[in-house]
């Protein structure tokens, strides 16, 4: 879908309705901008995780996956320290 909007001389742009529909866009949603090779733009919407998502998580979950992705991490280094014959 391909639809054209208006720059204002505050650097404003209106997005196209149909876009705002396919995107769910309501009035006070943040967008995010990606710039693209070239002059190209990504538009999307600006989504966050849901404010109380690590505070129901709990330190112990937070704290194991934390010692998971250590201990992942001392793995991929013996990894490379054998490949190169240092370990």
């Amino acid at each position: 879908m391909t639809r054209e909007g208006r720059l204002s001389s505050k650097g404003q742009v209106v997005i196209p309705r149909e876009i705002r529909a396919k995107l769910g866009l309501r009035r006070g949603d943040r967008v995010r901008f990606e710039l693209l090779e070239g002059k190209r733009v990504v538009i999307q919407p600006a989504v966050d995780p849901p404010p109380d998502v690590f505070v129901r998580a709990g330190s112990e979950v937070v704290q194991g996956v934390l010692r998971e992705s250590s201990d992942e991490d001392e793995l991929k280094v013996a990894r490379l320290l054998r490949a190169l014959g240092a370990g």
